[in-house]
């Protein structure tokens, strides 16, 4: 049997004499070469009286050994580059050199640059009898136009004259069988499998959908950030409860804060399980404490006067302390683990993003009332305060009680470690965020200029961001320090074997 081999991307497939072996892109080839720059319908082989022919049929071009092929006759086991020197390679390997007449090594091309028939066939002059079922082609001149059969040599076509005898062209039934003779695309179908491939070679989209680059925590977030918006107008556009808006978008951009707050604090490694649950323990600690307690004291309490604002302030502070407070000293007495300021100070922005975010979920009901009214009474300058507060509320408000919380969890990590003066760090910190909370709701209260106010988040701001970057300096400081330092039962252990507390 005279078998050919086909083989590309590890996938070998056989083919029997008689078949004609189509390649190219399109699934319905008999090769399927799934490459963008590869034609459709690129190649087929077929069975000639010498052997298996190899003839081109796209515009995206073959080539052997770096150069351009149009036809070739397979006596031996070839690479073909497909579209480009560098393309993908199919190897053919015929089963044996076709009918003796083809010597190994004659995989020979016939191209614009080729004259006469293929290495292996009938030398000039030479004549070999003519199937009977198959028309010879007419002879043509060697050179350029010897490169392809006439142009009106296709399907449905009539059989073209035979050669006139002693002549052997490069369509001749010796170079070029009629069995399986390629049915030419027409120029329209050309220019739509180049436009196609090229179309898939600029926009990949299949490997695109298959790269693991998707699997990147940066990518997933750009994707919800921006169809979450869409999402919101989709699922809420016939909601009728005013804080509806308040959630979706305070959880919109909470998390943008967080990650913000850990590239900012940087706390060190390792963290894992254990924090997470840590995490995840606080944001329902404040929730449910807010819920029960700090919303009821908070209505009791007048924010127009300055001792009313510092209830409130110390309230409301107190709610995101708690729960660093407890998770530390819980982690300290029943695992003794201590870990570092850093991580501390991360986990009371995270009590601080949901305290905001609850929290907006009320004060964006205002505003929309706000910017409601002023549509009733068409008062342009009322709805710009109306939007600008929903705005402030949604974006700010959240960061905001994170950064007081921050400064306030800071102190309670320095307080748990380093335990001699424990209380009077807890209290300190947590006066610092209360004071600057209850000048905040005070004065907002009572005063319509913006500027002291943003004096203000500038002060409190400096203070975060100073902690951020001096909280291991300090963290170390205090280490030294026995006015800090005291009776550490942990620290002396520590001390004694030689080793670090884990940070």
């Amino acid at each position: 049997m005279n078998e050919l081999q086909v083989s590309w991307d590890g996938q070998r497939h056989s083919f029997e004499r008689g078949q004609t072996v189509r390649i190219g892109r399109s699934t319905d080839n008999d090769v399927v070469v799934s490459d963008p720059s590869v034609s459709r319908q690129h190649a087929q082989l077929a069975w000639g009286p010498d052997g298996w022919v190899f003839e081109g049929l796209g515009r995206a071009g073959t080539f052997l050994r770096g150069g351009a092929v149009t036809r070739l006759l397979v006596g031996e086991p070839v690479e073909l580059s497909l579209a480009s020197p560098l393309g993908p390679v199919v190897r053919l390997e015929p089963s044996r050199p076709a009918n003796g007449a083809a010597s190994p090594g004659s995989a020979t091309s016939v191209g614009p640059e080729a004259s006469g028939g293929f290495q292996g066939g009938p030398s000039p002059g030479q004549t070999l009898p003519a199937e009977p079922a198959t028309p010879a082609l007419p002879s043509t001149p060697a050179g350029p136009a010897a490169a392809s059969p006439p142009a009106d040599w296709g399907a449905g076509a009539p059989p073209p004259p035979a050669a006139p005898a002693g002549q052997a062209g490069p369509f001749s039934t010796a170079a070029m069988p009629r069995i399986g003779a390629p049915v030419r695309l027409g120029a329209a179908a050309e220019a739509r499998d180049e436009l196609a491939s090229a179309v898939q070679i600029l926009v990949p989209v299949r490997s695109w959908l298959t790269d693991p680059g998707w699997r990147q925590g940066l990518r997933l977030l750009v994707i919800a950030y921006a169809l979450l918006p869409l999402i919101f107008l989709a699922l809420f556009a016939s909601s009728g409860n005013l804080t509806t808006p308040g959630w979706a978008y305070s959880l919109y951009v909470a998390p943008l804060w967080g990650v913000a707050f850990w590239l900012l604090i940087r706390p060190p490694e390792p963290h894992g399980k254990q924090e997470l649950l840590i995490g995840l323990g606080i944001v329902i600690w404040v929730m449910i404490w807010m819920s029960v307690i700090t919303i009821n004291i908070n209505s009791a309490l007048n924010p127009k006067s300055l001792i009313g604002a510092l209830l409130i302030g110390f309230n409301e502070e107190i709610t995101k302390a708690l729960p660093i407070l407890v998770a530390a000293l819980g982690l300290l007495k029943l695992r003794s683990v201590k870990l570092d300021v850093r991580m501390w100070m991360f986990f009371g922005t995270i009590a601080g993003l949901t305290f905001g975010v609850r929290e907006a979920s009320q004060y964006t009901t205002i505003a929309i009332e706000h910017i409601a009214a002023a549509a009733v009474n068409h008062s342009a300058n009322a709805a710009v305060i109306g939007a600008l507060s929903f705005a402030y509320r949604v974006f700010v408000d959240g960061f905001q009680h994170a950064i007081w919380a921050g400064v306030a969890a800071f102190f309670i990590g320095i307080a748990v470690n380093y335990p001699r003066r424990r209380v009077p760090l807890i209290l300190f910190g947590v006066t610092i965020a209360a004071v600057l909370h209850a000048l905040n709701d005070w004065y907002l209260s009572n005063f319509s200029s913006p500027w002291p106010w943003i004096v203000l988040q500038a002060f409190s701001l400096l203070l975060f961001l100073g902690y951020t970057m001096s909280a291991a300096s300090i963290e170390r400081r205090v280490r030294r320090t026995p006015l800090f330092r005291g009776e550490s039962m942990i620290m002396d252990k520590f001390s004694e074997t030689g080793e670090q507390p884990r940070a």
